[in-house]
């Protein structure tokens, strides 16, 4: 079946160019398709009391000898790690916050220009978690470090 889709004058023609109104168009659809073509906006839309903050607890060692964590050995790197964001701030402290952004809840967090920032709807959060802007009104979860050698402890 052929289907095409005149913008100008709001309805479709179908195989031998029949005139279809859109309400008659969008019921040959179905809700299938219905469901398809709109779960994008539904999945967009939040309530403003939604809360995004974690409730896993967080508790986990990181041996700094490893190479694998080579990007907290200069001040400004981090890693990600079971969704948590450690990170060496400008000041050579190890501090760590929660990946997942208290804005709409997308793991976008990472460390930039000494503070914590959404790469998906740019929140700021300072490095204690308070917000920096609108986006970061409702604060970011922080987790405690505690550096014993070479091994830092990151936990809640």
């Amino acid at each position: 079946m052929r289907i095409l889709l005149d913008t100008t004058q709001t309805h479709c023609l179908i195989h031998k160019y029949i005139p279809m109104q859109r309400k008659e168009f969008l019921k040959t659809l179905g809700a299938g398709a219905f469901f398809a073509l709109t779960a994008g906006c539904f999945g967009g839309c939040r309530k403003d009391d939604e809360d995004f903050t974690p409730t896993e607890n967080v508790d986990f060692t990181i041996d700094l000898s490893d190479s694998t964590y080579a990007n907290l050995q200069q001040n400004g790197g981090y890693i990600i790690q079971d969704r948590v964001v450690v990170a060496k701030d400008n000041d050579g402290n190890y501090v760590a916050a929660t990946q997942r952004c208290s804005h709409e809840g997308s793991y976008e967090i990472v460390l930039r220009n000494n503070e914590w920032f959404c790469t998906d709807h740019s929140a700021r959060f300072d490095l204690s978690g308070q917000g920096l802007n609108a986006e970061g009104s409702r604060n970011l979860t922080i987790y405690q470090t505690e550096l014993n050698g070479q091994m830092l402890r990151v936990f809640s």
